[in-house]
């Protein structure tokens, strides 16, 4: 993934960057009510899956949103104010500017300056995995990624992330990034938990997959609430404390204090896998960004990846690997 060499057009005292050279790891389009839905096929359109699970409360804010940036087009004035305003943090969510709007996005990325942006989905990525069974979940991952091209499209500073879900088996993993590649995707977002009764990630039958992401030139991307099922950082018995339990809303990211020690959990355990099983051996040109996971506990994990392989090593066979664990991490992923 190179980052496109485009440079804001906005005069240089109203740009947020402070250095010349900014790579924007993590933003998100703000989707509308009905946007997935309009990228979606006839068929799948009625079986996806409520906007915000239907809560009335979520939709009245998208509603007022859009009502915010109706404004903002038809009246000059209104837009310079809520540009004046763009870095308090005045405007966020679906209220941000260029939340799903692509030539306003644009605006905003001249206003921060950076020089390239990963752009991933949020409520309607909610929407394609809260899915019932696999076709509508095909197709509606389909939409989501026609959705984001589309958006991406009015900036090239602004890199989608795909979503390519390896827990429907190899086949359909290999068709998917054949759609991706074909619409110009750089990143892919991919889950990290196989599921139940299916193959590990790091099965054989899962190379081809990884060396087309390879020979494709594509950037794998973890990210929270990408686990291959509905986002739970910890098991729902540990709030079954006797206190009252913490709300969450309609984001993935935690909003209690158990929730957020759980966030990397899945990803150590994939990324373990990747070594320990020679994926990272087999493949030294995958590369892999670990977002919205935080990033403390890299440190002590990469120690705790080389006392394991200390540990296991005539235990089991891990003569395959020609590395510490560690130095595979260090080698292919950014956090």
């Amino acid at each position: 993934m190179t980052p496109p060499s485009v440079h804001s057009t906005a005069a240089a005292s109203s740009v947020y960057a402070h250095r010349p050279r900014i790579l924007d790891a993590d933003t998100h389009m703000m989707e509308p009510v009905d946007w997935i839905a309009s990228f979606a096929d006839p068929e799948i359109r009625p079986r996806l899956a409520p906007f915000a699970r239907g809560e009335l409360a979520v939709q009245h804010i998208v509603d007022d949103a859009a009502r915010r940036l109706a404004a903002r087009r038809s009246d000059p004035a209104e837009r310079a104010r809520v540009e004046a305003e763009f870095m308090t943090m005045t405007y966020k969510g679906w209220h941000g500017l260029g939340a799903w709007d692509g030539a306003e996005r644009a605006r905003a990325n001249d206003l921060l300056g950076f020089d390239a942006h990963l752009v991933f989905p949020t409520e309607a990525f909610n929407q394609v995995i809260a899915a019932k069974d696999d076709a509508v979940l095909v197709g509606g991952i389909e939409a989501l990624n026609r959705g984001l091209a589309s958006f991406c499209a009015a900036d090239r500073r602004m890199m989608g992330a795909a979503y390519v879900r390896l827990g429907l088996g190899p086949a359909r993993a290999l068709s998917m990034l054949d759609d991706v590649i074909a619409q110009g995707y750089r990143v892919i977002l991919i889950d990290t938990i196989p599921p139940a009764g299916g193959l590990s990630f790091t099965h054989p039958e899962y190379d081809r997959v990884w060396a087309r992401i390879v020979e494709a030139g594509l950037a794998v991307t973890l990210h929270i609430g990408a686990e291959g099922g509905a986002y739970k950082p910890v098991p729902d018995a540990f709030f079954n404390n006797g206190r009252p339990r913490p709300g969450h809303g309609s984001g993935d990211a935690p909003t209690n204090a158990l929730a957020y020690m759980g966030m990397p959990f899945n990803a150590q355990i994939f990324l373990a896998a990747l070594v320990f099983d020679g994926v990272l051996e087999r493949f030294p040109g995958l590369r892999i960004g670990v977002v919205e996971l935080g990033a403390t506990w890299m440190v002590s994990f990469l120690k705790h990846l080389d006392q394991s392989h200390r540990a296991f090593r005539r235990a089991q066979d891990l003569s395959h690997l020609t590395l510490k664990p560690s130095e595979y991490l260090q080698r292919q992923v950014k956090i």
